[in-house]
């Protein structure tokens, strides 16, 4: 394959042409990104899934970049988040016709593994355009090896971190202010420890008539899951107790978090049967003192605030450690190339990914302006993050407290772990089935899963 193309760009060059378009569809150049100073521009096509707020940061890199290049241009397509975005990537891999670079949750790298749809990038192709794998969050880095491990070949990297995205705390400081919660500094106050927090939910409720915490109980498996997930860790809770999966500690650590979650239901403390978009807007038309939700919501808030939109002060803090260690459920956005043994890339198309890719990296201030936690580190602590508002209130502590999905093809985003959450731990909240059955219901639809 490489011999053609190599034939094609010869002949392109003699015919006086810069760019062919092959049987496939896909375009090549006949020189390297930085070489391309006659018209030649080497296309990279991406797939996102990024249509938040978020979203929006992301498509701004892509422009800047693209503004910033002579012989490189993404072009994104951004399609749905979950699990419809992996079995289009599958079904991409299977037929030859895949992008040529993807965002890509690491939770997924298992199922993604296990379905040979990713290729490895090697430290070498990394350090060519100014990077090593030794700049990101060593956390995210050991995570990857070790699924690489268990579902890939030992030792290689399937992805480049891009960030970490976890649950933390947004607050009305208006009304914590009112119940008596808020500090002199700005801060919560009284929310360390689950007797306290559950007690200071109580205390808003009383106090101020507002609801304490806005949730998303409904129809969101995901924010059920990332909330069941922190109460679970933080107990000590874990899938590999002894260095093998294991999900006996459900039967105590996991039966604790979910009857918190469901006594806080039951109590009002948060609202039963909201939908995400629900939640968001309880929280930012001020009905409610707290909301816990994935950074991601950060530029929501931010927004809101400068179009005067946002009817009193907001914060943000990092999750509160309620019982023995205050680890968080977080995942982490990855730059991926998928794997494509019909239409591999070509050298000139790989460089143009890496540069890309570099580019993005280095200017990831600007994707924490989404929310998200830089993965790359000189950025992560570097000046501009040091002073960026709000994530400066959350980001740091984060950072630290982050407990990433267990290592199996069966967890992860659009994997069936977030099904059984739906089916089971989701009609628990609403009262329909007891907490002990829900669990029950939830081991066994695993156990299915990985037959």
């Amino acid at each position: 394959m490489l011999k053609k193309l190599r034939v094609f760009m010869l002949v392109g060059l003699t015919l006086g042409l810069s760019v062919f378009t092959w049987a496939n569809g896909s375009q090549q150049t006949s020189s390297q990104p930085k070489e391309a100073t006659s018209g030649g521009v080497v296309e990279v096509n991406l797939w996102d899934f990024l249509s938040g707020g978020d979203g929006v940061r992301w498509k701004q890199i892509i422009s800047d970049f693209n503004a910033s290049q002579t012989g490189v241009k993404v072009t994104s397509t951004t399609l749905t988040w979950g699990d419809t975005f992996y079995t289009k990537v599958h079904t991409a891999v299977i037929s030859g016709q895949t992008p040529d670079v993807m965002t890509y949750h690491l939770s997924h790298f298992p199922a993604g593994l296990k379905a040979n749809d990713l290729r490895p990038i090697t430290e070498e192709e990394l350090q060519s355009v100014g990077l090593s794998f030794k700049d990101f969050n060593p956390i995210l880095v050991n995570k990857s090896q070790d699924i690489s491990a268990s579902y890939g070949t030992a030792g290689s990297m399937y992805g480049i971190p891009l960030d970490t995205h976890t649950h933390i705390i947004y607050f009305n400081k208006d009304i914590l202010k009112k119940a008596g919660l808020l500090g002199a500094d700005g801060r919560p106050t009284g929310l360390t420890g689950i007797d306290n927090f559950t007690a200071a939910l109580k205390k808003i409720k009383e106090t101020t008539g507002e609801i304490p915490l806005a949730f998303s109980s409904s129809q969101d498996s995901g924010t059920v899951w990332r909330l069941f997930y922190t109460l679970f860790a933080q107990q000590g809770g874990s899938f590999t107790p002894n260095g093998k999966f294991s999900m006996d500690q459900l039967d105590t650590y996991g039966v604790k978090a979910l009857q918190t979650m469901t006594d806080w239901t039951a109590k009002g403390y948060i609202p039963t049967n909201a939908a995400y978009a629900a939640a968001i807007a309880l929280f930012s038309s001020g009905k409610t003192a707290m909301m816990v939700n994935g950074n991601w919501e950060v530029p929501t808030m931010v927004d809101l605030q400068k179009s005067g939109k946002l009817p009193f002060e907001y914060g943000v803090m990092a999750f509160p450690q309620l019982f023995d260690n205050q680890s968080t459920w977080a995942d982490s956005h990855q730059i991926v190339i998928p794997r494509n043994t019909k239409n591999p890339l070509s050298p000139e198309k790989l460089k143009a990914v890496l540069t890309f890719v570099a580019y993005v990296e280095k200017h990831a201030d600007l994707w924490a302006g989404g929310g998200h936690i830089p993965a790359y580190m000189p950025v992560l602590n570097g000046p501009e993050m040091a002073k960026m508002e709000p994530n400066n209130q959350y980001s740091v502590q984060a950072a630290k407290d982050i407990y990433l999905e267990p290592v199996s093809p069966v967890f992860g985003v659009g994997t069936p772990a977030l099904n059984y959450v739906d089916n089971f731990f989701t009609p628990a909240l609403a009262g329909k089935i007891t907490v002990k059955d829900a669990i029950a219901k939830f081991k066994a639809g695993i156990n299915d899963a990985l037959k």
